[in-house]
């Protein structure tokens, strides 16, 4: 997927421009906006990318809903394996710790049953957050696009203000607010808190599934 943005065309630039000759009234009209301040028209720009971004946050959500709950089962049911094995774990002593593999009786029964459900939990929960994340991407860059050409459309809207205006308006447009889930590093899971940050756990076994 591409990431660059739709550039406008001729026809969005004349009605950028049509805007900058109508808002330049007001800016004859009364003070200057300064380069943190908005005209009308920058607002619009605004509301229209934040509403587009809102869109496709609930898309995500609404797509990936049975997604985001299983993991969310996984994660906690993971958790609790984990923590039961390594209770069971502290019960032995150090030479039983290393016959795990082929042990005798229910106990080492038990911590092999343990071991083979955590990693297909891990396994579960590492294809979940792949497939999260991958979708949470696209919905990323979708809205990022559409920020990208509200970004240029503001630039055109500006260069043909300053002009209307004798430069009485600053050298550059007010940047746009971008939504933090569209400006965030981090990974879907962690971006749009599927689990809460305590319940991740990053405990492993190497037990074979």
């Amino acid at each position: 997927m591409t990431t660059q943005p739709l550039r406008p065309g001729p026809l969005a630039r004349r009605r950028m421009a049509r805007l900058a000759q109508s808002d330049a009234a007001a800016v004859h009209d009364g003070p200057a906006p300064a380069a943190e301040g908005t005209t009308p028209t920058i607002a619009a720009l605004q509301a229209r990318a934040d509403g587009f971004a809102r869109r496709e946050e609930q898309r995500f959500f609404r797509a990936m809903r049975r997604e985001l709950t299983e993991h969310r089962m996984v994660t906690a049911a993971l958790r609790a394996d984990l923590d039961a094995y390594e209770d069971r774990l502290d019960r032995l002593s150090e030479a039983d710790r290393l016959r795990i593999a082929d042990g005798p009786g229910p106990a080492f029964e038990e911590l092999r049953r343990l071991e083979r459900r955590i990693r297909r939990a891990h396994r579960r929960s590492d294809e979940l957050s792949a497939l999260i994340n991958t979708r949470f991407t696209a919905a990323q860059l979708r809205a990022a696009r559409m920020f990208d050409r509200s970004d240029e459309l503001a630039a055109v809207y500006w260069g043909a203000l300053r002009r209307a205006t004798a430069g009485r308006v600053a050298p550059q447009p007010p940047g746009l607010r971008r939504a933090g889930w569209l400006t965030s590093r981090s990974t879907a899971v962690d971006a749009l808190h599927p689990i809460a940050p305590h319940e991740a756990d990053h405990r492993r076994t190497d037990a074979p599934a």
